[in-house]
């Protein structure tokens, strides 16, 4: 009995130096920039717990805009600033040109305000020969590298326009041939034309930098005329 008291009071002294040893270590040592934490507070663990698994957030997205396409238009109706429909007369040469708003053969909203550069207008018929003719051998020039001089606006007019005449659509016509400028589509009266005093197809007018028309003509025009005057109209 003797022998097993001794024994439990070495086991006793034992676990007390052990509790001294490991407040020694929980506490670290004395430097002042030692932190104390509070022992973690106890939770109740479930029978059988279930692995938390980190996902992340889900994105958000902003629905995708409703893309703006546009429909070729054969025929379509045309404005002259101050002008109501059918009111304008034709053109004299020398005459101011009033601004033209529309719609082009792709399908775009078209507007022309003149004064603010020379321009050139070229009217085109699907169903003419020369109208074709013209159009193919401009694109050729294109193609082999030539452009026109800058500082001239310059468009098309798609106006005579007749579902039961050969080359139709224009907008499909034009698309093919790769023509690279905007092009308005007259009314199904077609009223631009009619304003402009056309004569036969293809027809040209010159508007100058005043607003003015100050000349007009119809034929065929090679590519190296119309570069050349283009260099005129900014001389």
């Amino acid at each position: 009995m003797i022998f097993c008291g001794r024994l439990l009071c070495i086991f006793q002294w034992v676990l007390a130096a052990l509790l001294v040893l490991g407040l020694v270590v929980a506490c670290g040592n004395n430097d002042d920039s030692a932190v104390l934490t509070e022992p973690p507070t106890a939770t109740e663990l479930s029978a059988t717990p279930t692995p938390t698994v980190a996902t992340e957030p889900p994105a958000i997205t902003e629905p995708p805009a409703t893309p703006i396409t546009a429909v070729a238009t054969e025929t379509a109706p045309v404005r002259f600033a101050g002008y109501q429909a059918g009111q304008l007369i034709a053109l004299l040469e020398g005459q101011p040109v009033p601004a033209i708003s529309g719609t082009t053969i792709s399908g775009h909203p078209f507007e022309w305000v003149p004064g603010l550069a020379p321009t050139v207008i070229v009217f085109l018929a699907h169903w003419c020969p020369a109208c074709q003719n013209e159009i193919a051998e401009f694109s050729r020039w294109l193609n082999e590298g030539n452009s026109l001089p800058e500082g001239v606006d310059f468009f098309g007019v798609s106006t005579l326009v007749n579902s039961e005449r050969g080359n139709y659509p224009p907008s499909r016509w034009l698309a093919d041939a790769r023509w690279p400028y905007t092009v308005l589509a007259d009314d199904t009266q077609s009223t631009v034309a009619n304003t402009f005093g056309l004569t036969g197809t293809p027809f040209w007018a010159v508007i100058d930098s005043n607003g003015l028309l100050v000349s007009r003509n119809s034929g065929q025009v090679s590519p190296e005329s119309l570069a050349m005057l283009f260099e005129q109209l900014t001389a």
